[in-house]
């Protein structure tokens, strides 16, 4: 019904425009979505990890992806054609409302994200992306929640819409008000409340 897959940190799982013949389970590790603009321009949309499906929309539409789909570290999930997962969910239609609901959540957060670009300063935005990851990737430590695995600047500038140096210069401005420390390429998120402060 399925097939295990595995990719590593980096590897292309699915790419935009290209055939929506199936769509991806992951079981482990984090899988960013992202768009690219015809100026070349790249917008994070999430980062997806255990439990969630990828490249759904193209295998229910029957169409291209609209998304390109990369591992962020070591991913394995399992990989369904659509003509298995169509069959499967004419005959479980709980999994299918399932699947809708997600979608639409899925849909919610990227409504919620592309209002904020329009209405939110950067460092409201920025807030808003590390609250995400830290609530959905932070391992809870002694004097903190670390973010793992890492994500780049510029990835967080994607995610936020805002440029490597303005992520550099916000996050070197909460390290000085104690809220972040950084460890390498690794956040540590020490004040949780006065970062949900930031997000409002």
């Amino acid at each position: 019904m399925s097939k295990p897959c595995h990719f590593h940190s980096g590897k292309v799982i699915f790419s935009k425009d290209s055939p929506g013949e199936t769509m991806m389970l992951i079981e482990t590790g984090r899988v960013e979505i992202s768009l690219t603009s015809a100026a070349g321009n790249r917008s994070i949309v999430a980062h997806l990890g255990p439990g969630d499906s990828v490249g759904e929309m193209a295998v229910l539409l029957g169409g291209d992806r609209t998304a390109d789909a990369v591992a962020t570290n070591d991913v394995t999930g399992r990989m369904l054609h659509r003509t298995v997962l169509m069959s499967f969910l004419t005959q479980h239609p709980r999994t299918t409302l399932g699947l809708i609901a997600d979608l639409c959540r899925k849909l919610q957060s990227t409504t919620e994200a592309l209002a904020d670009l329009s209405t939110a300063d950067g460092g409201t935005r920025l807030a808003k992306v590390l609250i995400g990851l830290f609530d959905r990737w932070g391992v809870e430590e002694p004097d903190g929640y670390r973010l793992t695995p890492p994500v780049s600047q510029s990835d967080l500038g994607d995610m936020a819409g805002l440029t490597r140096e303005t992520v550099n210069r916000q996050i070197r401005a909460w390290q000085t008000e104690g809220m972040l420390r950084r460890e390498g390429r690794e956040l540590i998120l020490i004040e949780p409340d006065m970062l949900a402060e930031r997000a409002q």
